[in-house]
């Protein structure tokens, strides 16, 4: 079901499952079209515990993944097979990149200063075009990657140097992509799940708080939203 909110798309869902499957789906269609006009596409996905289920589906999918560029929407600055890193659940859940037949830019292995690490990848992402596709995930503060809550006067001023540190408080430091990265790709999704939720993304819709979802709810090519009741 879709219902269309301003250049918001609102697709429901009664389950994780059903909304995981459509968001694979229209990935998966997305990226056919690319490849044929391009040659080539890239897919930013999100970590966390909602999107298994959408990246186990779209790994079943059959495409050129060789073609395809994976990269995380954010990481902890933590070591590659620690139990809280994005790239483990997505090798986890993604068969194409567990098995080795999708380029992935990886946010590890670039030394233990997170301000280097983010100069370098900062730089790796300068010489490739803007993202094709991202899809983003949302927690109940309605932060989106590792853009917080608190920072949203200082995300438009942000240099699009492709990379952002992250320190919130009691939690290990990240690594995320700009606003401007993400804001800026071709086409973006939202996977969330629940009411609460679904309240927090209808408050920032009716402007009753700034939060960092704003960056993607006011894209002018508009935003997708794949929600399920449960």
């Amino acid at each position: 079901m879709m219902q269309p909110q301003g250049p918001v798309a609102w697709h429901r869902f009664a389950t994780l499952a059903d909304a995981s499957e459509a968001l694979a789906e229209a990935v998966v269609i997305r990226l056919r079209a690319l490849l044929a006009g391009q040659g080539r596409a890239s897919l930013a996905v999100p970590g966390g515990t909602t999107p298994a289920r959408f990246l186990a589906d779209l790994g079943t999918r059959e495409l050129a993944w060789e073609k395809v560029t994976l990269l995380p929407t954010d990481e902890r600055f933590v070591a590659a097979d620690d139990a809280a890193s994005n790239e483990r659940m997505i090798r986890a859940q993604f068969a194409p990149l567990r098995e080795g037949r999708v380029g992935f830019l990886s946010f590890h292995d670039r030394g233990g200063d997170i301000e280097a690490a983010a100069a370098a990848l900062s730089s790796e992402l300068a010489s490739l075009p803007p993202l094709d596709l991202v899809v983003s995930g949302m927690g109940t503060d309605g932060h989106i990657a590792s853009l917080f809550p608190g920072e949203e006067d200082c995300f438009s001023a942000m240099p699009d140097s492709g990379i952002c540190i992250a320190m919130p408080p009691g939690l290990p430091p990240r690594l995320s992509l700009s606003p401007a990265r993400l804001a800026g790709a071709g086409w973006a999704s939202l996977l969330v799940s629940g009411a609460q939720k679904e309240a927090v993304l209808k408050a920032a819709l009716d402007r009753l708080q700034p939060l960092p979802v704003d960056l993607l709810l006011d894209r002018p090519q508009g935003l997708d939203v794949y929600w399920a009741k449960e």
